[in-house]
């Protein structure tokens, strides 16, 4: 059973933090920089778009599925071994990505990393959650996120030049030796950060109780957590949801009625992913400052401008403009939602209410295109990037008005960053 790391008092938080970014930048560097290419990988196989939306449908699905599970086990045996395994798992998922024989090995190949790697984000979070001064967890979170984005910044255009130049084996192998060697760093640099309670005696043949529904969601319901709880996972749900939504249009109506190049897309999606990345380096500490609440509905009102440029414009500089602008937004509600989750959760199960918000997240992955799959014959793109823009704006208001009547002192003391 894991235990804490008898040198963790010794260790600075920060470099821990630091050390977590760095890891976040290798495992979605490693991993986008092959997602791009997952098309032509099938298309080798004679496979098209059916088989692509299925293997992420698998992954999502799994995802949300294992989350909860994941998340709970990081609280029960500790966060490292969660990070490590999931790591371990990237790195075997892309081995396989690159030895399937067929679509249908590779959509279950997909399927299980999705199920099996489901807790690292968890785990990881609640390593955050474990070192951070109160009073400064949205600082942290926003740099171990931070990484992650310049990852996803990075990735594409290293996967893509190699592609080019190489063919599909050099990005695939690249993506598996950089997967190996994050696992190398995390164990050498992320120590275990939670002191897992031994469980007491029980009578012989005795099992483990079964936890209700009734039972996880009680201390939240006790401590007037609930209503935030709620809240705040249908924002987690919400956001990603609306995304999902609207991306399958996005690609069509980009290249069909705005007539952009391959390139421009990827210049929209890369400056996004870069001003999220500089944004949670810089901003990321804002909720520690001003509140969680105005800076996640500040955030959600950014994030509108994606879906209110391609709205209200055709014009690619403008549009790329709304997504700098949505970049910041998710660099400002994305760290201070992590963070209030976290301020609510009890001490003992910080990595379970983080899997539920991984799962939150999946299903409104999962959703959103089969939504958008039955509304596209309805309705023209413009009118489902609005539905899309509403409901964020949505889920800003439900935030402002759900949120406004806490009582700090209700909640515990670290709720008060919200009423300042």
């Amino acid at each position: 059973m894991a235990q804490p790391d008898r040198h963790n008092r010794r260790r600075d938080p920060w470099k821990v933090t630091l050390a977590l970014a760095a890891c976040m930048a290798l495992q979605m560097t490693s991993f986008v920089m092959i997602l791009p290419l997952f098309a032509r990988r099938l298309s080798d196989f004679g496979a098209g778009v059916d088989a692509l939306g299925l293997s992420a449908l698998a992954y999502a699905l799994a995802a949300t599925l294992a989350a909860p599970f994941l998340g709970s086990l990081a609280d029960r045996i500790g966060r490292r071994p969660l990070v490590l395994g999931s790591l371990a798992i990237y790195a075997l998922a892309f081995t396989g990505f690159l030895l399937a024989g067929s679509a249908e090995v590779f959509v279950l190949v997909r399927g299980l990393a999705g199920g099996f790697t489901a807790g690292l984000i968890p785990a990881v979070m609640g390593i955050v959650a474990d070192i951070a001064p109160v009073d400064r967890r949205a600082r942290y979170v926003g740099v171990v996120n931070g990484g992650a984005s310049l990852g996803w910044v990075i990735g594409p255009l290293i996967g893509g030049a190699l592609y080019d130049r190489w063919g599909y084996v050099v990005p695939f192998g690249m993506s598996v030796g950089i997967a190996a060697l994050t696992l190398v760093l995390a164990g050498l640099t992320v120590p275990e950060t939670h002191a897992v309670a031994r469980p007491s005696r029980r009578p012989s043949g005795a099992g483990a109780p079964r936890r209700s529904v009734s039972a996880y969601l009680r201390p939240y319901r006790a401590s007037g957590r609930f209503r935030p709880l709620v809240v705040l996972l249908l924002i987690a749900f919400g956001v990603l949801f609306a995304w999902a939504f609207i991306e399958p249009q996005l690609m069509f109506y980009a290249y069909d009625e705005l007539e952009w190049t391959s390139v421009q897309l990827g210049l929209a999606m890369s400056v996004y992913g870069l001003a999220v990345a500089l944004g949670e380096f810089a901003l990321g500490g804002w909720s520690d400052r001003f509140g969680r609440r105005p800076i996640l509905i500040l955030g959600l009102v950014l994030l509108t401008s994606q879906f209110a440029g391609l709205v209200l414009g055709r014009n690619f500089g403008w549009i790329a403009a709304g997504f700098v602008v949505a970049g910041l937004g998710n660099a400002l509600f994305d760290p201070a939602l992590n963070a209030y989750l976290l301020d609510i959760a009890p001490a003992a199960h910080k990595g379970e209410v983080m899997g539920m918000k991984s799962t939150a997240g999946s299903l409104g992955s999962t959703l959103g295109p089969g939504l958008v799959v039955l509304l596209t014959p309805q309705l023209l793109p413009r009118q489902i990037f609005l539905l899309a823009w509403l409901m964020v704006l949505g889920l800003a208001a439900a935030a402002g008005v759900s949120l406004r009547g806490l009582r700090a002192s209700a909640l515990g003391p670290s709720l008060a960053l919200g009423r300042r």
